[in-house]
């Protein structure tokens, strides 16, 4: 079995600058399990574990779709906690630009994959990049303080030209994401 997911990728200009902006928050303390910058993607639908055998009607899936897909622009912009700043899990960065078009992607996987059985996402689309996990309670305040200050961040734009299937290996230094398959846009 492999756990697999469907993403986008975030190029690496983008990459430095979630490494700054993680930087910036290190300084802050707490404890923090943070995702690496050239691990960083947008996840548009958790797989979970799925046999070696479903991996082409999934790339086939996702082929088809991309083929009635154009590209669009994302920005990574501003940044939050889910669920909240004060009961903070995640740390992550919003996204501005199409977001019609990311929207219309998300729900196309969606819908691409359910007669493959897997079912609709409940959960309303929350489009974001993770760039941390909190581990624990200390020094919240002072990242909550730091988040309130990166408020503004914004990273340059960038183009959304495929989606991609990718297998996910847990390791305890961090996952680790490979490519299965992508499918570039055709229109």
């Amino acid at each position: 079995m492999i756990r697999a997911f469907v993403a986008l990728e975030v190029p690496e200009t983008v990459q430095e600058a979630l490494g700054q902006i993680q930087g910036r928050l290190k300084k802050m303390g707490g404890s923090v399990g943070w995702v690496r910058p050239d691990r960083v993607h947008l996840t548009l639908k958790f797989l979970g574990s799925v046999s070696e055998e479903s991996i082409p009607p999934i790339a086939e899936a996702l082929k088809e779709l991309s083929s009635r897909t154009a590209p669009f622009e994302l920005r990574p912009k501003g940044c939050g906690a889910f669920p909240s700043m004060k009961q903070m899990r995640v740390i992550w960065i919003g996204l501005a630009g199409d977001m019609k078009a990311l929207s219309g992607l998300k729900k196309g996987v969606e819908e691409a994959l359910r007669p493959l059985g897997f079912p609709l996402e409940d959960r309303p689309f929350k489009p974001h990049l993770t760039l941390g996990r909190v581990k624990g309670r200390q020094r919240l305040r002072s990242l909550q303080e730091g988040l309130l200050a990166e408020q503004a961040f914004e990273a340059e734009a960038f183009d959304v030209r495929e989606v991609v299937l990718y297998k996910s290996d847990l390791r305890p230094e961090g996952a680790i994401y490979t490519p299965l398959f992508r499918a570039s846009f055709n229109l």
